[in-house]
């Protein structure tokens, strides 16, 4: 049976988002490989996801922000998906701190990257806001589904596992992947700390966040791959994205 988590938070005042100072070097960039930092105009301004409004997380707001064309595209492509799959019905609004940030530091700055804080279905509500709802077992579920299905397209989904700073938001970029199919790296400590976190809020495995991809990970990922039927290994681009979709689907 599908478990489907209707998520909700109350406002509290938000602690700083990816565009603060902090970020580590996993997302760090030499944006000069991208085209330098990007100005706002040289970006496109968009205000909906799916047809939804974006809403400024901090003051609740409808608010138009700034991305790369083919990143916006991007993004565009995964949250069809996600509505189609997630079973919570039609996006009624995302709340979100933002896309571009006029500081060279991230991807933020190359306009390729999204911080997500809610996601408001006429079925439901994801929340990203680990800094409200702690270790609730239901909201859990459902962050790490949402989690997985980032992941499926964008190489770095972090996750609160990451630092205190993404404790009230998941960041995506495609600094890694760029328009290809994203693919696990298991030196990444993201991307292990995010399997870990399926695996153990998704699919009930007794599995320790221990952001390294160590005997127990592996293990546990073979033995939902043989629930699942995933023949391929989970490193192969289409091992990543069925275990993934996989765990939206659980």
């Amino acid at each position: 049976m599908r478990r489907r988590a209707l998520l909700t938070g109350a406002a509290v005042v938000p602690l700083a988002g990816c565009s603060a100072s902090g970020m580590l070097s996993e997302v760090a960039v030499n944006v000069g490989d991208v085209g330098g930092c990007r100005s706002p105009e040289s970006l496109e301004s968009f205000s909906t996801l799916g047809g939804a409004p974006l809403r400024y997380e901090i003051t609740g707001a409808e608010t138009s922000f700034r991305a790369d064309p083919r990143f916006i595209a991007l993004l565009e492509e995964w949250i069809a998906g996600w509505t189609a799959g997630s079973g919570l019905g039609p996006l009624r609004y995302v709340s979100t701190y933002g896309a571009f940030v006029d500081k060279c530091d991230s991807w933020h700055a190359a306009g390729r990257a999204f911080d997500f804080a809610e996601l408001v279905h006429e079925g439901g509500t994801v929340s990203c806001r680990y800094d409200q709802w702690g270790d609730d077992p239901a909201r859990l579920a459902g962050y790490w589904r949402l989690a997985a299905s980032l992941a499926s397209m964008f190489t770095y989904t972090l996750t609160y596992r990451y630092n205190p700073q993404h404790h009230n938001h998941i960041h995506i970029d495609n600094g890694a992947s760029g328009y290809e199919a994203a693919s696990l790296r298991e030196r990444s400590r993201a991307q292990v700390q995010l399997v870990q976190g399926v695996l153990r809020h998704v699919f009930g495995l007794d599995v320790e966040p221990t952001g390294t991809y160590d005997d127990q990970t592996r293990a546990a990922v073979r033995q939902v791959q043989a629930t699942l039927g995933i023949t391929v290994p989970l490193r192969d681009t289409d091992g990543w994205r069925q275990f993934l979709a996989g765990a939206v689907a659980s």
